[in-house]
């Protein structure tokens, strides 16, 4: 090869820099890049996917827990009180409790029913501990306790496609008890947006549950909201307050002395003025009604029979006095029983169940007020001490009201 040296000296520094990066190349090639870390997997515990209550199409019921642990897990239920054919035996046994059957997994199971349509309440006893279901987020309050809840829909409890009322917790100072209370409210569909006054029925629970009940497994909200779309019923506020003035089972409510009893001097003194200075209500007799099942039924008419005429309906569910209480009640109260004032009482309505455990005090009841001039209707079913029978008495009851 012929050519200058300044020639020469250019051709081999071109080569030096192709041979570089050559090699360069070279060695990007057998040298390969790291491969991806592979994603971390999530850790899935065995309880993610676990479901309950489960509720069948035929009504019946799969209630789970996992409990790896334990060695004891029972069922705590009501309705079983509503199975077909449950006898007084079964229902007092599955009070008590009912196993539950324990997996390799971990996991305990029971399908019960098939039970009839409404909601019901329930616990898990787990090695002498009770426990709501910790997959399940529906509850109900009671006096001292919280319990798990299921519903069976299909009937006239059920949260149909209907224009929907309001409840309200309300907390309100007591002047009887010098501390605050609380009640729950339910306002019909339409009272926000109007300016109409509306008649009220307080609406009592019985021995051991709180103002919670009647809307929770009650399901008073949804019988009114579906009674008032059918024009079955005219619209009204529900006031529903706290039977019990303590943690405590305070029975003096359920005595013959009503004038030193707490809850009555409560609601005649503290709700009812309440409610009818801050809410839109018609504040006499014939806008009021008062109702109440079992120890609510006894406060119902402890009041509303030492106020003859302040309340124009009355309803008594699965309740009546006891025979001691019901003579001292006589005596103590004679003069409100003679009262003219009674004529005011537009409607005094009892129910009671077939194998109700209050059904021996509501004859007598019945039997006491018919004495004294009052015209009392009584309205029998089948059925024990229970939901099933009370929220079937609302839906009887509240259709007869203001009318």
């Amino acid at each position: 090869m012929r050519g200058s040296r300044s020639e020469v000296l250019l051709f081999l520094v071109c080569g030096a820099w192709c041979l570089l990066g050559a090699t360069s190349a070279a060695s990007q090639q057998v040298t390969p890049a790291p491969a991806p870390s592979p994603m971390p997997m999530m850790q899935v515990t065995p309880n993610t996917n676990l479901v309950s209550p489960e509720v069948h199409p035929e009504r019946t019921v799969t209630f789970r827990i996992r409990a790896p642990d334990a060695k004891d897990v029972k069922l705590v239920s009501e309705g079983e009180e509503s199975v077909p054919g449950a006898t007084q035996d079964r229902v007092m046994a599955a009070m008590k409790a009912v196993p539950l059957t324990k997996a390799e997994d971990g996991i305990w199971s029971i399908t019960v029913g098939p039970y009839p349509a409404g909601s019901y309440r329930y616990t898990f006893n787990v090695d002498g501990v009770s426990s709501t279901d910790p997959k399940n987020a529906a509850s109900s309050e009671s006096l001292t306790s919280v319990r798990s809840l299921f519903v069976i829909p299909g009937n006239f409890s059920d949260a149909q496609d209907v224009p929907h009322g309001d409840v309200a917790t309300v907390n309100y100072q007591s002047k009887t008890l010098g501390r605050m209370r609380r009640m729950h409210i339910y306002f019909p569909p339409g009272y926000e947006q109007g300016r109409a006054t509306y008649p009220v029925l307080y609406l009592l629970h019985g021995g051991g549950d709180s103002d919670d009940s009647w809307t929770s497994v009650g399901r008073a909200n949804f019988i009114l909201d579906n009674l008032i779309a059918a024009g079955k019923a005219k619209p009204m506020i529900v006031v529903m307050p706290a039977g019990h003035v303590s943690t405590r089972m305070d029975m003096r409510s359920m005595g013959a002395d009503v004038a030193s009893d707490p809850f009555s001097n409560d609601l005649l003194n503290d709700v009812i003025p309440y409610v009818e200075r801050h809410y839109r209500v018609a504040a006499d007799a014939p806008h009021r009604a008062l109702a109440g099942l079992s120890m609510g039924g006894v406060q119902t008419l402890n009041v509303s029979l030492t106020h003859p005429g302040y309340f124009a309906y009355i309803g008594v569910f699965s309740s009546g006095w006891f025979s001691p209480v019901r003579t001292q009640f006589e005596q103590t109260n004679l003069a409100s029983l003679q009262s003219p004032d009674k004529s005011k009482v537009k409607l005094f309505w009892f129910a009671a169940g077939k194998y109700d455990i209050a059904l021996p005090n509501t004859g007598p009841t019945i039997d006491l007020v018919k004495k004294y001039g009052y015209s009392p209707e009584f309205h029998p079913s089948e059925g024990f001490h229970a939901w099933n029978n009370w929220r079937d008495y609302l839906h009887e009851f509240a259709p007869r009201l203001f009318q």
